[in-house]
């Protein structure tokens, strides 16, 4: 159980890390989620198989609404720059363009919010059950995982209000 929860937060933090630095949005989604499911090697490598599992749930749905977001403003994209993945993914080119989609900045917003983990949206309740368990399981670990909370906030944010 020891190593299960140790790959778990050292997924957390690698996966938050590789998501900051990337300016593809698919990338930083994918690796957002790869920080995400660290968040449930963690709660499984506790014995918290109830936290994960829940945190499984809340998190696909959230992490589907900034997808389906992201598609949205790529295939927008698209027909101003042309079929072009380097310019269309870039999350520097295309953040302008949220003032003119307010449902999708909208849509955005929520599920930043959710997975940021802002009561009372759903990712809360599964985070917070986590990193309450994590806090018993090992202060280290918490700490570990509070501070990459908190991270994937930054980085969530800047897909809305990146300049």
């Amino acid at each position: 159980m020891n190593l299960i929860s140790l790959i778990g937060i050292i997924t957390v933090l690698l996966g938050a890390t590789l998501a900051l630095a990337q300016k593809d949005i698919k990338r930083s989604l994918a690796y957002s989620t790869m920080s995400q499911l660290g968040y449930m090697m963690l709660a499984l490598g506790m014995g918290s198989y109830r936290a994960a599992l829940f945190h499984l749930i809340t998190h696909a749905y959230s992490k589907a609404l900034l997808f389906l977001g992201s598609g949205s403003i790529i295939h927008s994209m698209e027909t101003i720059v042309g079929y072009s993945p380097d310019k269309s993914q870039n999350m520097v080119l295309w953040a302008v363009l949220t003032k003119y989609m307010p449902i999708t900045k909208t849509a955005f917003l929520l599920g930043t919010l959710s997975l940021c983990g802002i009561p009372p949206l759903a990712c809360f309740w599964s985070k917070d059950e986590i990193l309450n368990d994590s806090w018993l399981y090992s202060p280290i670990f918490a700490i570990i995982a509070c501070s990459t909370a908190g991270l994937t906030a930054f980085i969530c944010f800047g897909y809305i209000y990146l300049p």
